[in-house]
């Protein structure tokens, strides 16, 4: 069974390479799990971070800039992103510009776990978001000791992300494990533990506010159409179950790293 996590350099191939496989089925927002609507996700995104009118967020991983794009126009934010993928890059800063939003977005090509803080500073954003972005992750505490930092006081960390399941039967929990590392393997991914982001938040000093599945249906259309033309079969042919589970988490940055 593959172990090995994946590189910050392994993600950007990946995603150098698939970007456009994903832009052609998902669209502007490369998210697995959403509702039917794209807007009816972002909208709830946005809520449930706590994206207000004109307050300054910080998106970790943001992909091709959908998420930016919907939140500058919604709330007027002010959004800085960050991806590791050229391609993302340019394919964003074209988007931005199609939008007229260049006065309200920025991107950076760059490793969310060392942000230099001439260019993303610290102390500065209202939010910080990992929207799926996390799981690519080789170092989570590292990543969220990065968000703490770039957090005002009393800013709120929002995460969007799976955790593999664990279960007491071992036959099971070893269809579990191999699910897992297919789809690890295929995405390029380090599915998260609870357990641990759960510690790494508390040693960086956020405080949790809820941790909880979410709110609207899964629409799994879109996933199954991209992984049917890539050729992905994560569950081998057996009768599909769940590997993990989808969760959002809610924190606010403390003052106990201060």
């Amino acid at each position: 069974m593959f172990t090995e996590k994946f590189t910050p350099e392994d993600v950007k191939l990946y995603y150098n390479k698939m970007t456009s496989s994903y832009m052609e089925i998902y669209g502007d927002v490369i998210q697995a799990f959403r509702p039917t609507e794209t807007e009816s996700l972002l909208d709830y995104i946005g809520r449930s971070a706590g994206i207000n009118w004109n307050l300054k967020v910080l998106d970790l991983g943001c992909g091709v800039a959908g998420p930016a794009i919907h939140f500058a126009k919604r709330w007027n934010a002010n959004v800085d992103g960050i991806t590791i993928s050229d391609i993302q890059l340019s394919e964003g800063i074209r988007k931005i510009k199609e939008e007229q939003l260049g006065a309200k977005i920025n991107l950076y090509l760059g490793d969310y776990h060392h942000l230099e803080e001439r260019i993303i500073p610290n102390n500065d954003y209202d939010v910080v978001l990992f929207l799926e972005s996390l799981g690519h992750s080789y170092d989570v505490q590292s990543a969220i000791k990065n968000a703490y930092t770039k957090l005002k006081k009393g800013g709120g960390l929002y995460i969007k992300d799976f955790y593999k399941r664990q279960v007491e039967n071992k036959d099971e929990q070893k269809k579990i494990d191999r699910v897992i590392s297919n789809i690890n393997k295929n995405y390029t991914y380090n599915t998260l533990n609870l357990a641990e982001v759960k510690k790494a938040l508390k040693i960086c000093g956020f405080e949790i506010q809820f941790i909880k599945q979410f709110d609207f249906i899964d629409d799994i259309k879109i996933r199954y159409e991209f992984e049917l033309q890539n050729n992905i079969d994560i569950f081998e042919g057996q009768t599909e179950f769940y590997p993990a589970d989808w969760l959002e988490i809610k924190c606010v940055k403390c003052n106990l790293n201060e």
